[in-house]
């Protein structure tokens, strides 16, 4: 009798697990073909073995499939933060451009200049633009320069410093020019010295930032060389895919604007403390594809949801703050359907630990993420951005 009763419990577990996984599988196809994304919590664990795109972190370029390339110089976004890429790919995908550090004097990062001996005036360092070329080759770009973005014609725009050394307690200015090739000549697009970051092109539009007194960001639009008008006062969020749209944010980072690029008009506006759920502040540097932004957000992720005219909250996705305390950066969706999220985390040091980064790959259908492995944060691990936008 044991040995027929045991029989059909493993025939009856076996039907069921059978069930369940044809539901788990549907669940699944829902999911992939447009379940409802709701608000909520994040869950994050380990299990992200490579990042869905390629990478740099230190001197190393990665494809994300398991290769690795070496670079001529280690990757740094001290000239930027997370207003510009630290890498991009050309359009044509041959070539990778990025920023690095040329020390001159070591720093230390956790202490002041003045307790390392370093007075006003001291050179640092030289920031410079690299090209890698995928056969091995790096070269120099420029030297003085910083922040770059290939255009689909394959010109490139990037800050060329007024003076190339870095100096503590200046104020590093230059001017902002372009050049067809990599080995063009420069075209200056803005020659009024000051602090600039280049955000991106908009089609043969170059979007650029001005930073002035206390951090005060001002999105510029350069339409041809010397051709430039003001865009908003504040941040970009995320240019929309055909490059005619972008989504901006004030400088209390509680209004979220579109514009239309090429007038400056404004599409839609929202803000973000009377949505539903309402929220503290969004940031900049995220992401837009098909119909739905996503950016770094109060509570972790904000999703948005934008048509011709509309600009809706769709989703707030939460992450715990104990873990990640200054929440993600440059968030990016991962997949043509606008459900996998993927972005980086930096955690600050501790009594236990320095500074270390790592890339997380979400699913907002599930609300669940993975992460992956730790670097330290002087490696600059950041994802490789693609002419137009994307990872």
């Amino acid at each position: 009798m044991k040995g027929v009763f045991g029989a059909r419990i493993t025939a009856v577990a076996l039907a069921v697990a059978l069930v369940a996984a044809a539901a788990l599988a549907l669940f699944a196809v829902l999911g992939a073909n447009g379940a409802v994304a709701r608000t909520g919590p994040l869950t994050v664990h380990a299990g992200l073995e490579a990042p869905p795109s390629p990478f740099v972190r230190a001197n190393g370029l990665y494809d994300g499939k398991g290769g690795k390339a070496q670079l001529e110089a280690r990757i740094s976004g001290a000239m930027t933060g997370p207003l510009s890429p630290v890498a991009v790919k050309s359009g044509d995908g041959k070539l990778v451009v990025y920023n690095t550090w040329h020390e001159l004097r070591a720093v230390d990062g956790e202490r002041s200049f003045s307790a390392q001996g370093i007075g006003d005036g001291d050179v640092l360092g030289v920031p410079e633009l690299r090209v890698y070329d995928g056969s091995g080759h790096d070269e120099l770009l420029a030297r003085g320069a910083y922040s770059a973005a290939w255009r689909a014609d394959g010109a490139i725009a990037f800050v060329e410093a007024t003076q190339p050394e870095f100096r503590a307690g200046g104020n590093y200015v230059g001017r902002v020019v372009v050049r067809q090739s990599i080995r063009g000549r420069n075209v200056a697009w803005i020659k009024e010295p000051a602090h600039y970051v280049v955000y991106g092109w908009a089609g043969d539009r170059l979007l650029v930032y001005r930073v002035g007194l206390g951090e005060k960001l001002e999105l510029l639009v350069a339409d041809t060389p010397g051709r430039v008008r003001p865009l908003a006062d504040g941040s970009a969020i995320a240019l929309s895919p055909d490059a005619t749209r972008v989504a901006v944010l004030d400088q209390e980072a509680t209004n979220v604007r579109v514009l239309d690029v090429a007038t400056g008009r404004e599409l839609a506006w929202l803000d973000v403390t009377t949505a539903t759920p309402a929220l503290r502040w969004v940031s900049y540097s995220g992401s837009w594809a098909g119909d739905h932004i996503v950016t770094p957000a109060s509570a972790g992720l904000a999703v948005f949801h934008t048509g011709p005219s509309s600009l809706e909250l769709e989703q707030v996705l939460s992450l715990d703050r104990a873990q990640f305390p200054v929440g993600v950066q440059q968030p990016r969706f991962a997949d043509d359907d606008g459900n996998d999220i993927s972005a980086t985390v930096d955690i600050p040091p501790s009594a236990s630990g320095g500074a270390v980064s790592f890339f997380i790959k979400c699913d907002r259908i599930t609300r669940s993420c993975e992460r992956g492995a730790a670097a330290p944060a002087k490696d600059w691990l950041r994802p490789v951005e693609q002419e137009g936008g994307t990872p």
